[in-house]
């Protein structure tokens, strides 16, 4: 199954994020390691994506006195997304293997 870009980032962050993450710590994951903003309507869109793929699962977390009481929407990595995810950076992984020096190159000559 191909993952988009935002869906990638995402699965990404949600490994680095410790226990289950709530969509703003997702998005602030994203915008601290990639300086890309993500609009908390798009995350929720790729983030209902992957849970119907089954590469996440969502539940509706506690409530914190920090929000008022309110609950939020928290995710984890599903074995099947941990194994997507893998094989997509395995992927990314063989096919950027060695090209360091080309970029390079090649940014000289246009720089």
């Amino acid at each position: 199954m191909r993952l988009g870009d935002l869906e990638q980032v995402a699965l990404l962050a949600l490994v680095r994020i410790p226990d289950e993450a709530h969509g703003a710590a997702l998005a602030r994951e994203i915008e601290e390691r990639t300086g890309r903003r993500v609009s908390p309507g798009a995350l929720y869109t790729v983030m209902d994506r992957l849970q119907t793929k089954g590469f996440v699962e969502g539940r509706i977390g506690d409530s914190t006195p920090e929000r008022g009481g309110r609950r939020r929407k928290v995710y984890r990595l599903t074995p099947l997304g941990a194994r997507e995810l893998r094989s997509w950076y395995r992927g990314i992984q063989e096919i950027a293997s060695g090209v360091m020096p080309r970029l390079d190159e090649l940014a000289r000559e246009w720089g």
